[in-house]
């Protein structure tokens, strides 16, 4: 079923739409309702296309052609089936590469990359590759979510048969940036001033592309002139809409910031882990849900799925027609992001709340977005929950009983004073009570409680001013112990309980906010590094690796307190 047709015939196309297809094509025609949007999409594919180095236009352009059979997109190969096609080695590499980072996005390395610098390309190159194969994703999302009449310039093909693309072979753990040459913005560049202003500073996936800072300022004119304005869809609807299809195309980095973006706009971040999760489960108006819901299916891994995007379910729910045309546009440019994280590597900006791992890529053709695998935990607390979400509230009463001292100590251990733990043990239950309908059982109802009071404790922690740091640490990531002379054997003989305990609580405190978090849970609450890591949204490795970094951090601040009462003792 074709969503929308061109409706008048005078749709003004930018001089760029000319240059690259000769003619305006239906698939910039059926966004005549955003037209001040079309000419920055022109603008990113001229200056994605255009420029020619290492890559010539009509490499690029057979990137795309690549993109569109790796996606299964009938329209986006016809616009781009290729006039000269190549069969040389470099041409091979180029686009095995591209099919790769189109349809396992996740499965992307170090290796590839060196692959392609041992075929004589080098890291500007290579970034127009990434950049290339991120623009093929963006278009056929959109084609994907317009469905537009095929151009009679460019008739779709009847020879196109769809097949599943081959399997991505070992999935190999991320550690970038994958390109080494990185260049300094001048002090003047005026798309980080926008970045600045609009989000308080600059991700790194911008900073990862200083190598063409013609590609940056476009993408930032597209992320002002789709994101900033709120006459279509609200900021906070659209920010939602990138997070949901990141989460989707099981990609941590741009999870990590849609989720920081949407605390900074006011969306608690328990809300934005609904989101991650489930949103389909989750207690938000219908409309939200069936716009979350109906977007996430526009994702990069969406090829042969039967569950494909309607536009008929969103105008079902009230959506018009703008509204619609602009949902589509965000979740291509989603997918384009992503791409580029893919393949660029960019660490994330802030600690992730979530680790995608090989379990969570693309399960099976019938799901609609990667789902971490079940595992069965015995929950005793499950009959009780079962019982509330059947309508008898008042039991709920029981779970506060059962909860409420281990929910309070860790909000005692996280913000350090006792009023605010009362006050936020209180909001963590009604929160709780609130969105108990989407508690599915994944984990144990503990589980899911404490990590409610995590995030609830953590981001009234941000809402402060902060404790100063560790002495002599500025950068927790670079942190490498110093203080490694031995304690006492048995601390108690020198200070007593309450000194003791209370330059451990102090040396917590002043623990950067992951590393507190992880040893109030595992050390002082005494969660199994299991329960604990589930709460964190971690893999137990990670949880583990946080912990031992805390345990060396706290060990640094309070070791000249125990050598030297050792060394006087010992006189």
């Amino acid at each position: 079923m074709r969503a929308w047709s061109p409706s008048r015939n005078d749709f003004e196309a930018s001089r760029e739409l000319a240059d690259l297809y000769g003619f305006v094509p239906n698939l910039f025609r059926v966004q005549e309702d955003l037209s001040r949007i079309v000419a920055d999409e022109a603008q990113l594919i001229a200056t994605v296309v255009l420029p020619e180095g290492r890559l010539s236009r009509q490499q690029k352009e057979n990137l795309l052609y690549r993109v569109a059979c790796a996606r299964q997109s009938e329209y986006c190969i016809a616009l781009y089936a290729p006039t000269q096609p190549g069969g040389d080695a470099e041409t091979h590499a180029l686009l095995n590469f591209a099919q790769k980072l189109a349809c396992y996005g996740p499965w992307i390395s170090a290796r590839d990359i060196e692959a392609l610098a041992r075929s004589g390309f080098d890291d500007q190159a290579i970034l127009g590759v990434i950049a290339t194969t991120a623009l093929g994703q963006m278009l056929c999302t959109l084609a994907e979510g317009f469905q537009p009449l095929s151009d009679p310039e460019r008739p779709l093909s009847t020879s196109f048969k769809r097949e599943k693309p081959p399997e991505p072979g070992e999935w190999v753990q991320p550690a970038g940036p994958y390109l080494k040459s990185q260049l300094q913005p001048p002090p003047d560049f005026e798309p980080f001033a926008i970045l600045r202003d609009q989000l308080g500073f600059v991700p790194g996936l911008f900073r990862a592309q200083m190598l063409c800072p013609d590609l940056v300022a476009a993408e930032v004119s597209f992320f002002e002139r789709i994101l900033l304005s709120e006459d279509v869809l609200s900021r906070v609807q659209k920010e939602k809409i990138l997070l949901v299809v990141s989460a989707s195309n099981s990609n941590t980095y741009c999870v990590a910031l849609q989720r920081q973006i949407l605390d900074g706009l006011g969306v608690p971040l328990e809300e934005s882990d609904l989101i991650v999760d489930d949103p389909g489960s989750a207690a938000f108006a219908p409309a939200d849900k069936a716009l979350l819901n109906e977007v996430r299916k526009l994702n990069c891994a969406n090829t042969l799925n039967e569950h494909r995007f309607q536009v008929k379910h969103l105008e079902n729910h009230g959506f018009t027609k703008p509204q619609c045309l602009e949902a589509i546009v965000v979740a291509a440019y989603a997918n384009f992001l992503n791409t580029l994280q893919f393949g660029l590597g960019v660490p994330p900006d802030f600690p992730p709340a979530r680790f995608f791992t090989p379990k969570d890529l693309y399960p099976g053709a019938g799901e609609v977005r990667p789902i971490p695998e079940s595992v069965f935990v015995s929950d005793p607390d499950a009959e009780l929950v079962q019982q509330v979400q059947s309508g008898d509230v008042d039991i709920f009463e029981e779970l506060v009983r059962r909860h409420s001292r281990r929910v309070f100590g860790i909000l005692a251990g996280i913000l350090g004073n006792l009023d605010d733990a009362h006050d936020a043990t209180q909001d963590v239950f009604l929160k709780a009570f609130e969105n108990i309908s989407s508690f599915q059982g994944r984990a144990k109802f503990s589980t899911w409680l404490i990590s409610i009071a995590v995030n609830s404790g953590t981001d009234m922690l941000r809402q402060r001013k902060p404790f100063e740091p560790i002495d002599g640490i500025d950068d927790d990531e670079d942190f490498r112990p110093r203080q490694i002379q031995g304690w006492a054997d048995d601390p108690e003989q020198i200070f007593s309980s309450a000194q003791r305990n209370e330059l451990v609580r102090e040396g917590i405190l002043r623990l950067p906010e992951k590393y507190r978090v992880a040893m109030i849970l595992r050390d002082i609450n005494q969660l199994s590094s299991e329960e604990a890591a589930a709460a964190l949204a971690l893999s137990v490795p990670a949880l583990k690796a946080r912990v031992l970094r805390g345990r060396l951090m706290l060990r640094e601040r309070l070791a000249p307190h125990f050598t030297r009462d050792r060394g006087r003792d010992d006189a």
